[in-house]
């Protein structure tokens, strides 16, 4: 067992994170981490954490900093006084569910599961809410020219942001793979890509990092995704970003797209097994002065990140 732990490539003395503890001082604990390592305050939190579970001595030799999602174990413990997970780290499990709601559970599941899979294979994810739409204007222009229907907005509500007020006629913004669409379709999307005049797009000169994505998508999913990476083995790759001039007071603003990639199989992954909440783009902001980049809704058009795909596509 060795008497250091490794964070960052800096080796810090196990005794003294544990005396903090065993004192109730946390706080210092957590700051003498993140500033002997140079790391967020949320990551030392999380290696608090592991010593307190017990863990800590699971990962000697190997950069706490660094460490990979598959290797943490799982815990029984409570946090303190934290009942949410502080970070991607965190996997405690709520196991207080009674068997009825078990059994509930498996039902609705295996009925989403027949969805999925009808979903995937049949309609394809990407477009099922640009299918619907395209339909519903072909319908409007003989009923007098109703609001198209934009079902698959309506059911994002579980990635919108807290107090964000739902509209029936927001702007899809998400790209689409032409090479995807029905011939009736593809003529008005690539109507669409021509307006938007993505030669006049600036690339990102500032642009987060996988890691800082992935971080950003778990705050603004409620930490929903963290169960993603753990469970099924996905992380999050960002592609090619390009400055969003929508700023809203905040420092620097990108919008890019992003995509699943499955560390056990080593290609990327159309969407989570279960409930599909994620988009396949995103504006990513760093608030003024801040260093932590954040996610919310696309709100520009860009165009569809072909290369990305490609590099993550299964190796033959």
């Amino acid at each position: 067992m060795n008497k250091t732990i490794l964070v960052n490539n800096v080796e810090i003395d196990k005794e003294i994170i544990i005396d903090l503890i065993k004192q109730d001082n946390y706080d210092d604990a957590i700051k003498l981490i993140a500033n002997r390592a140079n790391v967020k305050l949320k990551t030392a939190q999380d290696i608090i954490q592991m010593f307190e579970d017990g863990h800590i001595d699971l990962f000697d030799g190997k950069d706490l900093f660094l460490v990979d999602y598959d290797e943490v174990p799982h815990s029984n413990s409570t946090a303190r006084q934290e009942p949410v997970p502080s970070s991607f780290l965190e996997v405690e499990k709520d196991k207080s569910k009674g068997e009825g709601s078990k059994k509930g559970l498996i039902i609705g599941l295996s009925v989403l599961v027949i969805g999925f899979v009808f979903l995937h294979y049949v309609v394809g994810f990407n477009h099922i809410g640009h299918h619907l739409s395209e339909l519903a204007q072909v319908f409007g222009k003989n009923d007098g020219g109703s609001a198209a229907l934009d079902a698959d907005t309506a059911s994002r509500g579980s990635s919108l942001e807290p107090g964000a007020t739902r509209v029936t006629d927001v702007e899809d913004f998400r790209p689409v793979d032409t090479n995807l669409l029905a011939p009736e379709f593809k003529s008005a999307e690539m109507a669409k890509i021509k307006n938007a005049q993505f030669d006049k797009l600036i690339p990102a000169r500032k642009s987060p990092t996988d890691e800082d994505a992935q971080l950003a998508l778990i705050y603004l999913t409620n930490r929903r995704l963290t169960d993603v990476i753990i469970e099924q083995k996905l992380n999050i790759k960002i592609g090619k970003c390009y400055e969003n001039p929508k700023k809203e007071g905040n420092e620097h603003c990108v919008s890019c797209m992003i995509l699943l990639y499955n560390r056990e199989k080593k290609h990327w992954q159309e969407a989570p097994d279960g409930e599909n909440f994620l988009d396949n783009a995103y504006d990513f902001y760093l608030p003024e002065g801040g260093d932590t980049w954040e996610a919310k809704s696309l709100s520009m058009h860009i165009p569809y990140d072909y290369a990305l795909f490609k590099k993550y596509e299964p190796k033959d």
